[in-house]
C-alpha cells in the first residue's frame, strides 16, 4: 500500500495528482455555491446546494487520501526538505478538518435556496490552503527519482519443442 501512495507503482508521485484533483474539486464547490447565491427568485431548494454538498464530501474524501499519501511520502523525503513535509501533512490535516465541518454545515441546510455564510467561507479558506498545498506538493513530489524496481518474472520463457516427426 505504501508504494501505491508513494506512486512507485505508477511511476509518479500520487500525492501532487491528489492535490490537484481536489483543487479542481474545491473550485467546482465555490463555483456552485456562487451559483446558488446569484440564483434569481430560488425560494425552495436549490439544486447547487445539493451538488455543493455532494461535491464537498467528495473533495472531503480526495484531501484525506491526499493526507495519508503526505504522511507515507514523509519517511523518503530527503533530510532537507523534511520540514516542507511536514508542512504538507499538517496541510493535509486542515483541509479535512476544513472540508469536514463545511460539509456536516452543508448537511444541515439542505433545504435551504443558498449555503450559510459559514461553509461557504469555511471552502474558501480550505481553497486557499489547498492552492498552497498544491503548488508545495508540485514542487517536493513530482520530480523524485526512485531506484529501479526489480521485475518479477511471471514465467519463465522455454522454448518451444518440435514435435518428434520432424
Amino acid at each position: 500500500m505504501k508504494d501505491f501512495l508513494q506512486g512507485r507503482r505508477l511511476g509518479f508521485a500520487l500525492r501532487s495528482h491528489l492535490a490537484f484533483l481536489a483543487l479542481g474539486i474545491g473550485l467546482a464547490v465555490t463555483l456552485a455555491d456562487l451559483m446558488a447565491w446569484t440564483g434569481a427568485g430560488a425560494r425552495e431548494t436549490n439544486g447547487y446546494v445539493v451538488v455543493a454538498q455532494w461535491l464537498c464530501v467528495v473533495n472531503l474524501l480526495v484531501v484525506g487520501v491526499a493526507a495519508i499519501a503526505a504522511v507515507a511520502e514523509r519517511w523518503d523525503v530527503i533530510a532537507e526538505e523534511r520540514g516542507l513535509a511536514q508542512i504538507d501533512i499538517l496541510a493535509g490535516i486542515a483541509l479535512v478538518v476544513l472540508y469536514g465541518a463545511s460539509a456536516v454545515l452543508r448537511s444541515a441546510e439542505l433545504g435551504n435556496a443558498a449555503p450559510s455564510p459559514a461553509p461557504f467561507l469555511l471552502t474558501i479558506a480550505a481553497l486557499v490552503v489547498l492552492i498552497v498545498d498544491a503548488g508545495l506538493a508540485a514542487n517536493m513530489y513530482s520530480s523524485r527519482e526512485w531506484e529501479e524496481l526489480e521485475d518479477e518474472p511471471i514465467r519463465e520463457h522455454r522454448r518451444r519443442r518440435r514435435a518428434a516427426g520432424r
